[in-house]
């Protein structure tokens, strides 16, 4: 019997990553606002391991961690938004 296809995975969308990259760059203080807001229009997500601490914010199939809280995982995910634009 033949193995079943694997889907393929969804090109992401580069303007989109792009945008959301450039918004999180612009804040560079406290990024309360921008996390709450983001979950509501973006489908940000944002999880805490209670093990480890680790924060993973996850949005448009980018997923970043920090051990130093959210909005440092926000960045992260914005620079990981960032080079994936770089790279086409």
């Amino acid at each position: 019997m033949a193995k079943a296809a694997k889907p393929k995975a969804k090109k992401p969308d580069l303007d989109k990553l792009d945008r959301l990259a450039k918004e999180i760059a612009g804040y560079t203080s406290d990024k309360t606002d921008l996390i709450e807001r983001l979950k509501t229009t973006s489908g940000l997500k944002i999880t805490r391991n209670k093990k480890t601490g680790i924060v993973t914010a996850t949005m448009a199939g980018i997923k970043a961690q920090s051990t130093a809280g959210a909005a440092y995982a926000l960045t992260n995910w914005g620079n990981a938004a960032r080079r994936l634009v770089q790279a086409g």
